[in-house]
């Protein structure tokens, strides 16, 4: 490879300075700038604007579900808020979570009432922080101490929400995070009498859900979304995002180009049954990593041992690399 910062051998000694790593610039070549909603999906997004409604993104891995949210944000000069959904969310950490430690541990130096108020050891979420970011800055202020405005407010302005794999939480979540999110409110239950907080109704938060279908969501839940699905990519609409992504690399049409693209959509085919097969994201990355290597021309086809070199950016698992190692254009560098 071209880039030989780490050789590995006994014989390297430490350099007396550290060694300069020249990297792509990842933000540059994979961010929302150069997105490209297909035009069912700019309906669906607009469908969802006009009627103020969450969008539920499904598809498989790799598709841009989450770039589309920050593409959303960028074109819409909106703030972005995340919550990326692990399998031990609850709905209540959308949009706060209750530091109960912090306050007992408060509690037993002090009884000072208002030291001890419950907004003091509240930690916003995603949507909470959308939600408190709608309001005017005097409404907002009510929910801190002193009044003192976090960084992230913004406000009073609408922001964006994306909602990451939701399908990775419990089949709860969706349920109990229903009404919340269609009317953009929640209650925390910590201050005395429950504090309602809801969103100004002209700056209400724009919800980006996405799922990769690992469970079902809920029918109600369903119901309350404008739903799309990101079919898989085909060889044109691939072909179009490389050249645009990855033309800062000199990637050009040629037979490289084609190559790879046969190569990525072959290993997807069931012939080669792989555990995990490849995403665009993953093939971008692939053709990134052989644009690094002397001699990849992108007028001459694409090399086997360029290919095997950079393989681990495209196939995942060990059974998976030694299934693609059979592919005609990887079995000549065995």
């Amino acid at each position: 490879m071209t880039s030989n910062w780490f050789q590995g051998r006994p014989d390297i000694a430490a350099p007396s300075k550290p060694v300069e790593v020249v990297s792509i610039d990842r933000d540059t070549i994979f961010g929302a700038e150069n997105y490209e909603a297909e035009d069912g999906l700019r309906d669906a997004v607009n469908t969802a604007l006009l009627l103020d409604q969450p969008l539920l993104l499904t598809g498989e891995p790799g598709t841009g579900k989450t770039q589309l949210a920050e593409k959303l944000a960028l074109e819409l000069g909106l703030q972005l808020f995340k919550f990326e959904t692990k399998s031990t969310s609850a709905a209540q950490d959308l949009f706060y979570t209750f530091d109960h430690v912090a306050r007992f541990q408060a509690a037993s130096v002090s009884k000072d009432e208002a030291a001890l108020h419950a907004l003091r050891f509240i930690d916003f979420g995603a949507l909470g922080k959308a939600v408190v970011q709608s309001l005017s800055r005097d409404d907002a202020g009510k929910l801190f101490s002193e009044g003192q405005l976090p960084d992230w407010y913004r406000g009073p302005s609408r922001a964006v929400v994306l909602i990451d794999e939701i399908d990775k939480a419990s089949s709860d979540f969706p349920n109990d995070a229903l009404n919340e999110i269609e009317r953009h409110y929640f209650r925390i239950r910590e201050v005395s009498g429950g504090l309602e907080v809801k969103a100004a109704a002209r700056q209400r938060p724009v919800v980006v859900i996405t799922s990769n279908s690992e469970k079902q969501l809920p029918d109600a839940f369903l119901r309350r979304c404008i739903f799309y699905h990101l079919q898989p990519i085909n060889l044109e609409r691939l072909r179009e995002i490389t050249l645009r992504r990855l033309a800062a690399l000199k990637v050009r049409s040629g037979p490289l180009l084609e190559d790879a693209l046969q190569l990525f959509f072959d290993l997807r085919e069931p012939k080669y049954d792989l555990r995990k097969r490849p995403s665009t994201a993953e093939f971008l990355g692939f053709v990134a990593a052989l644009a690094g290597e002397p001699g990849a021309v992108p007028d001459q086809a694409m090399q086997p041992a360029h290919a095997r070199r950079v393989l681990a950016t495209l196939v995942k698992a060990p059974e998976d690399q030694a299934a693609a190692a059979r592919h005609p254009k990887l079995a000549d560098a065995a």
